[in-house]
C-alpha cells in the first residue's frame, strides 16, 4: 500500500550555531507571521530545552496555567519530550495526560516547528477541559508510535476480544493515560499482559484530548501520529463509565488543514459533542501496520470515527475536503451520530469500507446523512467487505423512531466491492441515491477469499416485514463487469418511490439480474436502460406502480415484456363475468366483467400516456360459444391506460354480444403495458 504521507522527522538544532537550519527557520518565521496578525492579548514565548533530551511537561504546564485570557503562547521550533503528569489535579480516574489547558478562553498556542512527544505507550499529550474559544495551531504531537502485535488469523490486537489478540472488551476506550493496571491480566493463550512500551496494554491515548464542555475550540495545521487510540479526539467515554462523573458535552470543535496518521484505532474520533468539523484535513493509514486482507476482521483503523456508544452522540458531524487514503478498515465510520455530512472528500485504500454509518441498536442511532461528491476509490477488498457507501437503519417493522434520512448523491466510486453491495443502504425512512456513477472492482480483490456476491447498488434489507417508507433510486450509471456480482440495482419493501434514469451495465454471463424490484408497492419503474449479456434477467418487478418505456438489451429474452410489465390471464365463460385464472400482472387489474360490447379490463397503476398492446386467443376444444352459436369475431374495441374493451361479435356483421351471454369456451388474454 502506498506510504503517502513522508514520516520525517524535524532536523533539531543541536546548539546556537545550527539555528539557522531549514526546518528551525521556517517554524520560526511562521509564528512570527502569526505574531503580526495578532490583535489584542499578550504574546509569550514558552522556554524550555528543545533539543527533546529531558522531559519537560512541568515547565510548559506552568506556562500554560499562568496564561491569561486572550494570550497568545508561542512554543519555539524543537523536540519536547512529555511524560504522564501526575501532579494534574481533578483526575478522579487518575489518568492525567502529559498537558493540559483547562478554564481557558481565547488562547492561541502556535508552534510552528515545534514537536510535542512521548515514549509512553497509551499515553496521550494534551487535553483541552472547559475551554472557549481557543485555537491550537502548527503543532506536531508523536505517540509511542509502536503497538502490541496482532493476532495472525483474525487480525485483533490490543483492541480484542477472546477470538484473538488481548481480551479488552469491556474497558477498552474507557480507560486513558495508563490509569488502569493490565500487566496481571491474561491474553488468549494464557500468559499475562504485561508491559509494552512502558505502558499498560488496553488503555488509550491520544495526541490531542478535547472534552469536558468545551467551546468554539480550532485546530489548525497540526500532525498528530503513532498514539494507539486517535490522533485527535474529541470527548472520551471513560467520562460516563465506569463513574459518571457529569461532565458536559462539547460545541463547535474544528479542525482544519489537520494531518493525522499512523495511529491504531482512529485518526480523528468524535463523542459527545454538537456540530464537530473536519475540513480540509489528512487521515491516512489507521490501524496496525501488519493488518491483511486474508485476516477474519480488519479491526480497527479508523479514518475519521463517529463512535458508536448509548451515551452522548456526535451529532451534525461534517467532513468536507478531507483526504483519506489507506486507512485498514474504514475510512469515515459512525456507530451513532444524530447526523453526518460527508461531502467532496477523496477516499482510497480502505480494506473493509469506505464511509459507513449505520445503527447498533435503537439508543446507538445514526440518523439522517448526506453523502454527496466524494471520490471513493478501492475499497472493500478484505475478506468481510462492506463496500463504498454503506448505511443502515434499525431494523424494525414500523414507521416509529425509523429516521434514517440519507441523502447519496454524485459520487464516483471506482474499483470497489461489499458484502451486500458497493452501495448499501438498509432500512430507511426517506432515502435519495442520485447521479452517482459506480465502475470497476478492487484489484486487490481475492475472490477465493469472500464468499459474496452483492448487488451493485443495494436499497433495502430482505426481510419482507421491514418495509423503506419513501424512496427515490435515479440516474444513477453503473459499469461493471465481474463473476462476483449478482445484479446491477436491487430495491426491496419500498413503499412508494421511484427507480428512474438508471444505465446499468453488468455484461458478465454469471451476472443473475441487472434491475431487480422486490416485494414493493407504489414505486414507479421507468426510463431505465439495462445492458447484459447473454444470460441474465434485465427486469424483475414486483411493484404496483408504473412500469413502462425501460430499454432492455441482452439477457433471456423470455423475460423481457416489450416495454414493461405484462398481463397475462385466463377467462373461462359461466354465464357472468367469468372465472379468471391469472398468469402474470394480477396487481395491475383492478376489474374483469361483461360489457354490452363484450368484455371489460380495468387497469390500474398504469401512467396515463400509456398504450397497452393487447393480444387474445380462444380456448376450449369447441370455441366460445352463445348458446349453440359459435363466436368468430373478436377485437379490440378500446384500449387506453385506464381500460380495455374486447369486442364479440358472432360475425362481423352482427351485433355485440355481452361475455355474460358466453355460454362455452374462454379467452387467454396478454396486455403488454
Amino acid at each position: 500500500m502506498t506510504n503517502y504521507t513522508p514520516k520525517k522527522k524535524y532536523y533539531i538544532p543541536a546548539n546556537i550555531e545550527d539555528k539557522l537550519s531549514t526546518d528551525f527557520l521556517q517554524g520560526l518565521t511562521r509564528n512570527f507571521e502569526m505574531l503580526d496578525e495578532i490583535e489584542g492579548g499578550t504574546a509569550k514565548t514558552i522556554k524550555a530545552d528543545t533539543s527533546g533530551q529531558t522531559k519537560i511537561q512541568d515547565l510548559i504546564q506552568a506556562a500554560l496555567n499562568y496564561a491569561n485570557d486572550g494570550d497568545t503562547l508561542i512554543l519555539p521550533p524543537g523536540h519536547y519530550w512529555l511524560e504522564k503528569n501526575t501532579k494534574l489535579s481533578d483526575f478522579p480516574n487518575n489518568d492525567q495526560p502529559c498537558l493540559l489547558l483547562r478554564g481557558k478562553k481565547r488562547l492561541h498556542l502556535i508552534g510552528y516547528g515545534a514537536v510535542l512527544f512521548t515514549k509512553t505507550h497509551a499515553q496521550g499529550i494534551l487535553e483541552l477541559q472547559l475551554c472557549d474559544d481557543c485555537i491550537i495551531e502548527g503543532i506536531k504531537f508523536e505517540g509511542f508510535g509502536q503497538f502490541p502485535e496482532i493476532d495472525p488469523l483474525t487480525g485483533y490486537g490490543e483492541k480484542g476480544t477472546a477470538a484473538g489478540g488481548y481480551p479488552t472488551s469491556g474497558f477498552w476506550n474507557y480507560r486513558k493515560n495508563n490509569s488502569f493496571d493490565t500487566s496481571a491480566r491474561i491474553r488468549n493463550d494464557g500468559k499475562p499482559f504485561g508491559l509494552f512500551g512502558g505502558g499498560f496494554i488496553g488503555n488509550v491515548g491520544s495526541g490531542v484530548l478535547v472534552h469536558r464542555n468545551c467551546n468554539n475550540i480550532t485546530l489548525r495545521a497540526c500532525e498528530s501520529s503513532g498514539f494507539n487510540y486517535s490522533g485527535f479526539s474529541v470527548g472520551h467515554l471513560g467520562d460516563y463509565l465506569p463513574t459518571d462523573l457529569e461532565y458536559g458535552e462539547n460545541t463547535n470543535i474544528t479542525f482544519i488543514e489537520c494531518n493525522a496518521h499512523d495511529n491504531y484505532s482512529s485518526n480523528y474520533v468524535f463523542s459527545a459533542v454538537e456540530r464537530p468539523r473536519v475540513i480540509n484535513c489528512i487521515s491516512d493509514r489507521a490501524g496496525h501496520p501488519h493488518a491483511s486482507k486474508h485476516h477474519t476482521y480488519v479491526d480497527p483503523g479508523y479514518g475519521i470515527n463517529s463512535l458508536g456508544t448509548s451515551f452522548s452522540k456526535a451529532n451534525d458531524l461534517l467532513i468536507s475536503g478531507c483526504t483519506l487514503r489507506g486507512n485498514k478498515r474504514k475510512a469515515i465510520d459512525g456507530h451513532a451520530g444524530g447526523g453526518l455530512i460527508a461531502t467532496g472528500n477523496l477516499i482510497s485504500d480502505s480494506m473493509v469500507g469506505g464511509v459507513y454509518y449505520k445503527w447498533t441498536n435503537v439508543e446507538q442511532f445514526a440518523k439522517d446523512c448526506i453523502i454527496a461528491n466524494n471520490k471513493v476509490i478501492n475499497c472493500g477488498y478484505a475478506k468481510n467487505p462492506l463496500g463504498a457507501i454503506y448505511i443502515g437503519g434499525v431494523q424494525r417493522e414500523s414507521k416509529v423512531n425509523q429516521q434514517t434520512n440519507a441523502v447519496i448523491s454524485n459520487n464516483h466510486v471506482e474499483n470497489c466491492f461489499g458484502t451486500d453491495g458497493v452501495i448499501f443502504v438498509g432500512s430507511f425512512d426517506r432515502l435519495i441515491v442520485d447521479g452517482n456513477i459506480i465502475h470497476g472492482v478492487p484489484d486487490e480483490l481475492d475472490i477465493a477469499n469472500t464468499i459474496f456476491e452483492p448487488y451493485v447498488l443495494y436499497a433495502g434489507y430482505s426481510i419482507p416485514t421491514q418495509p423503506n417508507f419513501g424512496g427515490i433510486v435515479t440516474n444513477n450509471l453503473i459499469d461493471v463487469d465481474h463473476q462476483r456480482i449478482a445484479g446491477g440495482i436491487l430495491v426491496r419493501n419500498l413503499q412508494d418511490g421511484s427507480v428512474q434514469g438508471n444505465t446499468i451495465k453488468t455484461p458478465n454471463s454469471l451476472t443473475q439480474f441487472g434491475l431487480r424490484i422486490w416485494n414493493c408497492k407504489d414505486v414507479g419503474v421507468v426510463g431505465n436502460t439495462i445492458k447484459m449479456g447473454t444470460k441474465g434477467v434485465p427486469l424483475n418487478v414486483e411493484t404496483t406502480g408504473s412500469v413502462a418505456h425501460n430499454t432492455l438489451v441482452g439477457g433471456n429474452a423470455a423475460f423481457q415484456p416489450l416495454q414493461g410489465q405484462t398481463i397475462v390471464f385466463i377467462l373461462e365463460a359461466n354465464n357472468g363475468n367469468g372465472s379468471i385464472q391469472f398468469k402474470s400482472g394480477q396487481s395491475y387489474v383492478s376489474l374483469v366483467e361483461s360489457n354490452p360490447k363484450g368484455l371489460v379490463v380495468k387497469l390500474q397503476h398504469v401512467s396515463p400516456g400509456i398504450l397497452p398492446m393487447v393480444r387474445f386467443s380462444q380456448i376450449g376444444e369447441n370455441g366460445l360459444k352463445a348458446d349453440s352459436h359459435l363466436i368468430d369475431y373478436l377485437y379490440c374495441q378500446q384500449v387506453s391506460h385506464s381500460s380495455v374493451i374486447i369486442g364479440i361479435k358472432q360475425t362481423k356483421e352482427t351485433d355485440h354480444i355481452p361475455f355474460a351471454d358466453i355460454t362455452q369456451g374462454g379467452l387467454e388474454i396478454e396486455i403488454i403495458i
